[in-house]
């Protein structure tokens, strides 16, 4: 079922497995997506040590279907008022998966995106570099892993 890209996606994650195992590696956050209206989702995220209202990602997120099978979204950060990467989403074997849309700067960082979810599991990896250089800025590297969060509620 293909057509509840925002039913499936709303609800409060967590990584405390990833993080209890390695928290060197892996910080504890939160991601929470609450519906506020008919395609368009809240975002916010925050480490395990903040609190909801301290999150250091909150967007607003329009999406919109493209098909049965595609959805495009089109986040606003909260706290600049500016649009963020556009996200393709592809729903295959009860997964729905996203990856930025065209390219994506934003100063003067490229930014690369993979996320997944299922409804239960939520899987992803951010990852920025210089446009300039090429060289790696923030976020996670390819091949070190993904973060793993698990629904709450």
């Amino acid at each position: 079922m293909s057509n509840c890209f925002g039913e499936m996606i709303a609800g409060h994650y967590l990584n405390r497995m990833q993080a209890f195992e390695n928290p060197s590696r892996w910080p504890q956050i939160n991601i929470l997506y609450t519906k506020l209206d008919d395609n368009i989702l809240e975002l916010k995220q925050w480490y395990n040590y903040q609190t909801e209202n301290d999150s250091y990602r909150h967007y607003h997120i329009t999406y919109e279907y493209i098909d049965d099978v595609t959805v495009i979204t089109h986040p606003v950060n909260q706290k600049t008022g500016k649009p963020s990467c556009i996200l393709e989403w592809k729903y295959n074997d009860d997964w729905w998966t996203g990856l930025i849309k065209d390219e994506c700067i934003i100063n003067k960082t490229r930014v690369e995106s993979f996320i997944q979810f299922n409804g239960v599991s939520y899987r992803s990896i951010d990852t920025g570099y210089d446009v300039d250089t090429g060289n790696f800025v923030w976020g996670t590297k390819p091949g070190e892993g993904l973060f793993e969060f698990e629904r709450l509620k």
